[in-house]
């Protein structure tokens, strides 16, 4: 599972690591963030609820309800332009969305796309 979303990650970095004068050919990138009026960035739950019924909870198998011990990621963060949209979400396990293991895919990504897009 880890090599899977490593190299998942790397795809995507791949993809987005095209210059700066054309936007990346990805469907999961969207452009600078919509921001809400106190400067987060603004969702929409009606996309993360498509996104499990569309890939169920993979602890419970259940589209609705809590999916113990994993997270819904974005692959391309939207603070770098990602898409809140189900074509740019994926499961992860807790420990690494959360950064409570060895491993910390939110600090990592946002290092890595960093070079390529300017997160905001």
């Amino acid at each position: 599972m880890k090599i899977l979303v490593l190299a998942f990650a790397l795809f995507s970095v791949s993809a987005l690591a095209q210059p700066e004068t054309a936007p990346p050919q990805d469907p999961r990138f969207c452009g600078v963030p919509l921001r809400t009026e106190t400067g987060g960035i603004s969702r929409n739950p009606t996309m993360r609820a498509r996104f499990v019924r569309m890939h169920p909870c993979p602890a419970t198998g259940e589209v609705t309800g809590a999916c113990p011990e994993w997270a819904v990621d974005h692959v391309i963060p939207l603070a770098c332009g990602g898409c809140d949209h189900p074509v740019n979400m994926q499961w992860l396990p807790v420990t690494i969305k959360s950064c409570s293991g060895t491993q910390c895919k939110d600090r990592w990504e946002r290092r890595v796309y960093e070079t390529a897009v300017a997160c905001h």
